[in-house]
């Protein structure tokens, strides 16, 4: 068996290729150019696995190196550090110690997310962007509107509230700014409708999707965002694992007879901590055992901890709807929560 280590970029990568022994075969660097990709991957020998670090661009790298790697991996960046020399560091170095790891068989990887999760993923991260586009031009509106003395209130969300606002009466430049801002709204919106029909349409189809639905709070978006960044609940076999992929997790340092907890691990899935976070709300107000929880430990750790650790509560929810494949019951008129993920959280 050979391993190749590679260092991924934008229009090159560095291949580093070594036997069963670790000792070098090849090095060189290749352009990312598919016809001059496959023509070094078929003459690497055979069989043989590939390692490449997670950039943001690996997509169709892994795609293409899965028609001739027996197994294609792809590497932790976070993890990679503690394996890595600081005093010197290029491209070469980078996938050599890729390639020596994977033939030692200490290589931290990360799950190859497959190609309709990655569609949903990326669809999903488009959303996200718009809402944060239409938003950013929403306040600059506003903005402009106040120092014109205008009145700024309302949903700048929707249509009627942007048709009331009377552009004739302000000055040629005032109103081709506050027209531009008012059409790049609309058509963020319009765009928004659109690709909140193909959410719904996904989330319906996934019986996950559906089952996680059941849930307080929790939305087709919110579903689909959850089983996308999860991909498979049967990698995790227990739930704290879980929690540390997203992020709900503190630091902990422990010497001796002293124990630290610091804040949460940056190494995490960040929308999944986020959908997370902010739907956290909806889930305390909607059941009362968690709302005593809440209030005993905002009163206790304050507001932060409390909400990370409701959120823990809900993921540990979420963890046994995925495993079990079953909705989430909840009866508002007895404050009982019916699903052996409650029995687990709650002690009923």
């Amino acid at each position: 068996m050979y391993y190749v280590g590679v260092d991924l970029h934008k229009e090159t990568s560095w291949f580093y290729i070594v036997d069963a022994n670790g000792k070098k075969v090849d090095s060189r660097n290749i352009s990312n150019k598919p016809e001059i990709l496959k023509r070094y991957l078929k003459k690497i020998p055979k069989p043989f696995t590939l390692a490449v670090e997670a950039t943001y661009n690996w997509y169709y790298f892994v795609d293409l190196a899965e028609q001739y790697a027996v197994k294609v991996f792809l590497a932790n960046s976070y993890e990679l550090k503690a394996f890595a020399k600081r005093h010197k560091k290029t491209d070469k170095i980078d996938a050599r110690l890729i390639a020596q790891i994977l033939q030692k068989g200490y290589l931290p990887v990360v799950t190859i997310a497959d190609q309709h999760t990655r569609q949903v993923r990326e669809l999903l991260r488009y959303r996200i962007n718009l809402v944060t586009d239409r938003s950013r031009n929403i306040y600059r509106l506003k903005a402009l509107l106040d120092k014109l003395g205008h009145n700024s209130s309302g949903d700048f969300t929707t249509y009627k509230r942007l048709n009331i606002i009377v552009i004739e009466k302000l000055p040629i430049i005032y109103a081709d700014i506050v027209k531009n801002y008012i059409e790049r709204i609309r058509d963020l919106t319009r765009k928004l409708s659109d690709i909140e029909k193909n959410i719904i349409t996904i989330s319906y189809k996934d019986p996950d999707m559906l089952n996680l639905m059941s849930l307080p709070g929790i939305g087709p978006f919110s579903a689909a965002l959850i089983k996308s960044e999860i991909i498979d609940i049967s990698r995790f076999v227990t739930f704290n694992r879980l929690c540390a992929y997203a992020g709900l997790a503190p630091r902990v340092s422990a010497s001796a007879n002293k124990t630290f907890h610091g804040p949460l691990n940056i190494n995490r899935r960040k929308y999944l901590q986020w959908i997370l976070l902010e739907n956290v709300y909806h889930f305390i107000s909607a059941i009362p055992e968690m709302q005593d929880k809440y209030t005993i430990l905002k009163q206790r750790k304050g507001h932060n901890t409390a909400k990370v650790a409701l959120a823990r509560e809900m993921l540990k929810i979420i963890y046994h709807v995925l495993k079990e494949r079953r909705p989430f019951y909840f009866d508002k008129k007895e404050p009982k929560i019916q699903s052996v993920a409650a029995t687990a959280l709650c002690g009923v």
